[in-house]
């Protein structure tokens, strides 16, 4: 035994040793890069507005739907400092106070101000942001590393230069209110940066709302000036802005003017900008930091972004942060500009260099996506709790009935199925396309109601039914995981973009249901074939379905590999007579444990674009430290979720369903576990996987949950027949 560790430290070290590391050329300083601010815009305008040089620059760029989230409360000072920074990060009012520094605010100069502030004066730059401080406080109560000003530090750092230019400034009898959001990206950790954003890049317009609009030509001219230097040039014109605040003061006509005024002013700046660019070397990108107050009453938070460049052409863009044809997060912002300065992303940037996929019509396709994805966000509230509710209710019913009128009990057979039924519902309920939350609410009730009519009528046996719906759930899952999840990706269960935990790979929702429908399912088809052939095939189910959880290019979902060894191998040793033992237990979590560690190894060095990956990475730079933040970010996330979320009271009353059938009808539960010994086994597997789903799943608490619906109704199909 001594020896066996010897040899796996020395190969650990070796590993370590000769790992090769990423390479960056050095920093080019004559490049121009421009991040231009088309704000509070959405996918629809762009197709909907006469805007000829954006409509060109899709011909030869681009274009996705960008999740715009940030950390803490939705706000847009905070959506722009998120990509700045590469990571979710919160920002105040204070915090977006940017000035020249020269200009005056409130008493004094902004630059005695920062003094007041900060202690310091302002260096290497003629922008001060007031609040930086207020910043760096609020990062600091954040369980992992945010630093405001990152982008513009490390761009400042290899020499190159940054450049912020105009506001979205109000003005307004009672006064000015300062809307200078665009330094949040590009300032330095100090918050400090070049540029102009004073309203001296405003002129009186008495047709434009508050009488007041970008001066077009000046930002031209600034930018003329700036590009002969290279660099980031960020541009804010601030009218779209403007106009979307305004809307409600006028009629929607009225607003629909002033908002198409704005961007077609806006279109001609990008025309004027990209006739001085050489976009076989130079980088220019669109993007809309905040969606329009209509948007977000809308409830749709996502908006475009188009990139134009070297390396990019007409069709959609996308980083490995979604692995999703035109889906990038605004933490892929930050990364794509260093990476273009031949910069490389620091670990705590989450995001990932946003890469290009040739498309035709990549507008009219994310015009129908932006629509199926603001469906799914705005039904998956409601729908989720309802089924929750109605889950709960059947269990509750089902206890009542055994001790009160056991005749009834048969009347919830179709009930019980149709609970079994709905994860397959949702699944393939995208196939309707996107429809309104009271029609998904119809479609879900019809659907489940149809699938489960065609069981009960074609299936007579309880065991049987519940084998086949079980299978059919696993297979649909896995056919689905093999196609890169179309539906999946478009599921209720499934992602929401717009909340943006996850974008790929199994979510914790399926990976309950697939662990415990392939497990009950095929307990159930052993259960009455009772063969060698069909225990074979099992095992075979199990392995694709569990590496379907683990491999790289389906997301190497790490809670999936603990909660999937843990579950199927439960079940499998059982399976082929292993007693499961305090020894047995031990043995396989420890060879769990070992493979999980190799594979935190490997994702080190050889894989970048998983989860697991962007940990191990994260690790290797900045300590063992960083895992235990990691760690005690999850458990915090999963208390939280323990307390408000909906599916716990599936875990609770599934247990205390239980605890009572454990003891009354007195010894039936033990009998149905004696003749039905395959069913045990499933059972067993389910709850062994429902604990470690809980122990070590960020939102363990969904996954324990789904894993639920097919190891307890079984059961309770089964008890019916007994009492």
């Amino acid at each position: 035994m001594k020896k066996f560790f010897a040899i796996f430290l020395c190969l650990v070290f070796i590993f370590f040793a000769v790992s090769p590391s990423i390479s960056f050329a050095s920093p080019t300083k004559n490049k121009i890069a421009v991040l231009f601010i088309l704000d509070r815009t959405s996918i629809n305008d762009l197709a909907k507005y006469n805007l000829p040089n954006i409509k060109k620059l899709l011909d030869i760029g681009s274009l996705a739907l960008m999740n715009t989230r940030a950390a803490g409360s939705y706000s847009e000072p905070s959506s722009y400092l998120t990509i700045g920074t590469g990571t979710r990060a919160s920002a105040g009012e204070m915090g977006s106070l940017c000035f020249n520094n020269d200009e005056v605010y409130g008493y004094t100069s902004a630059e005695k101000l920062y003094h007041l502030y900060t202690g310091k004066l302002p260096q290497e730059g003629n922008i001060v942001n007031l609040g930086i401080q207020d910043l760096i406080n609020q990062a600091s109560t954040l369980n992992y590393t945010v630093t405001p000003g990152l982008l513009g530090e490390l761009l400042k750092r290899n020499e190159i230069n940054v450049y912020v230019l105009g506001n979205s400034d109000i003005k307004t009898p009672s006064g000015i209110s300062y809307k200078r959001y665009a330094p949040l990206i590009g300032m330095d950790k100090n918050g400090i940066s070049e540029g102009d954003i004073s309203e001296d890049l405003l002129v009186k317009d008495d047709n434009s709302p508050y009488m007041v609009k970008a001066d077009y030509e000046k930002l031209y001219n600034k930018f003329v000036e700036y590009s002969k230097n290279g660099g980031l040039i960020i541009i804010d014109p601030g009218d779209i802005l403007r106009a979307d605040v305004f809307s409600k003061y006028t009629s929607p006509s009225l607003a629909q003017r002033y908002r198409e005024k704005a961007l077609y002013e806006s279109d001609k700046l990008i025309g004027k900008i990209l006739s001085d660019l050489d976009l076989s070397k130079d980088l220019f990108i669109v993007v809309t930091p905040y969606p329009s107050n209509q948007d977000i009453q809308n409830n749709n938070l996502i908006t475009p972004v188009i990139i134009a460049g070297p390396s990019y052409s007409q069709g959609f863009a996308t980083s490995n942060t979604t692995k999703r044809q035109g889906i990038i997060t605004n933490l892929d912002i930050a990364p794509t500009i260093l990476s273009y300065f031949n910069i490389e992303p620091p670990v705590e940037m989450l995001g990932h260099p946003i890469e290009s996929i040739k498309y035709q019509n990549a507008l009219g396709y994310l015009i129908n996506a932006d629509k199926m994805i603001v469906s799914v966000h705005n039904a998956r509230p409601l729908v989720l709790k309802s089924y929750v509710l109605f889950l709960v209710i059947v269990l509750i019913l089902y206890i009542g009935l055994l001790f009160l009128k056991k005749e009834y009990l048969k009347y919830l057979t179709p009930i019980i199925l149709g609970v079994m039924t709905v994860p397959l519902t949702f699944l393939i309920l995208p196939l309707l396309g996107p429809l309104s939350l009271y029609l998904n609410i119809v479609a879900v009730v019809v659907l489940t109601g149809l699938i489960d009519g065609l069981i009960m009528y074609f299936v007579k046996n309880d065991l049987d039914r519940l084998m086949v719906i079980s299978l059919v759930t696993t297979i649909t899952i896995i056919i689905d995981l093999l196609l890169n999840s179309p539906l999946m990706k478009n599921s209720i269960l499934g992602y929401d973009v717009i909340s943006g935990a996850r974008f790929y790979g199994i979510g914790n929702e399926y990976m309950g249901v697939l662990i415990g429908s392939s497990i009950m399912g095929t307990m159930a088809l052993i259960e009455k074939y009772k063969t060698k052939s069909v225990k074979i095939l099992g095992f075979i189910l199990f392995t694709v379905a569990f590496w379907l959880m683990v491999l790289p290019q389906f997301g190497a979902k790490v809670g999936g590999f603990i909660t999937g060894f843990m579950a199927f191998g439960s079940t499998i040793l059982m399976l082929f007579g292993v007693k499961i033992n305090k020894k047995t237990f031990l043995i396989m979590f420890i060879s769990m444990v070992i493979l999980l560690f190799l594979m935190f190894i490997a994702s080190m060095f050889f894989v970048t674009t998983t989860h697991m990956a962007q940990t191990a990475i994260i690790v290797k730079s900045e300590g063992i430290n960083s895992l235990f933040q990691i760690f005690t970010r999850k458990l915090q996330m999963e208390l939280n979720l323990i307390r408000y979320t909906i599916w716990s009271w599936v875990l609770i009353i599934s247990i205390l369903v239980l605890f009572i059938l454990s003891y009354r009808p007195t010894g039936v539960l033990k009998n149905i576990f004696k003749n039905y010994k395959y069913v045990y086994y499933g059972f067993f597997g389910s709850i062994v996987g429902m604990l470690f789903a809980l122990a070590f799943n960020d939102a363990g608490i969904v996954a324990a949950a789904t894993t639920c619906i097919y190891a307890i109704p079984p059961i309770l199909l089964l008890l019916q027949r007994k009492v």
